[in-house]
This record gives structure tokens, C-alpha cells and sequence, in this order.
């Protein structure tokens, strides 16, 4: 929502995939999209494109959330267009793996 102009659009999706036993949410927006050239680095700590320096933020909120996702064994991935808009999509297995201590195999 934070790179949605006024009168933008924010549409949030869920559905369970039974062929892969996944919820599979997305995220899309009309919002201000994310340079073709910045999406290898949009999950990096600290990253911001440049379209992006108009607004707050530090760089971190991406890069907590695909830390999150995989801890629970899931994939979380964006496809943009700049001036047009993202959509995030966020795929979680119904029953997680177990989530370990750093260091254990």
C-alpha cells in the first residue's frame, strides 16, 4: 500500500492448492512497480530501488518476510513493472517443516 498513489489499487488473493498441499497467497498492485534491473536484489537486506527513495522505509521488510516464509518452508517471489504495478506471491505447505535451531541438521 505504501507504493499505491491515491485512487491505486490493492487486491490480496489466498487459495489451497491441493496438487501441492500449499496455500498460495498474492499480493498485487497498481502502485509505482520496481525497476526490471533492482528485482535480483529486491529480497537483499537494505535494498531500495530508486523509484522508491520518495517514501519511507529502511530496506528490511522484504528480506524479514522471505526469512520468514522459508523458515516455514515456503517461496515468496515478485513480478513487476515499472509504472504499472507488482504482485508478490507467497506459497506456504499446509503443514510446515519442523523449524530447527540454526546449526541443526
Amino acid at each position: 500500500m505504501k507504493f499505491t498513489p491515491a485512487g491505486g489499487h490493492v487486491h490480496v488473493r489466498a487459495r489451497y492448492e491441493p496438487a501441492t498441499r500449499h496455500w498460495v497467497l498474492r499480493i498485487s498492485d497498481t502502485g509505482i512497480g520496481i525497476p526490471a534491473s533492482f528485482l535480483d536484489s529486491l529480497f537483499e537486506p537494505f535494498q531500495r530501488a530508486a523509484n522508491a527513495n520518495r517514501r519511507r522505509g529502511s530496506g528490511l521488510g522484504l528480506f524479514i518476510t522471505r526469512g520468514i516464509v522459508e523458515r516455514h518452508g515456503g517461496t515468496v517471489t515478485a513480478t513487476s513493472t515499472e509504472g504499472t504495478g507488482s504482485t508478490f506471491t507467497v506459497e506456504l505447505p499446509l503443514h510446515p517443516v519442523s523449524l530447527r535451531k540454526r546449526g541443526e541438521s
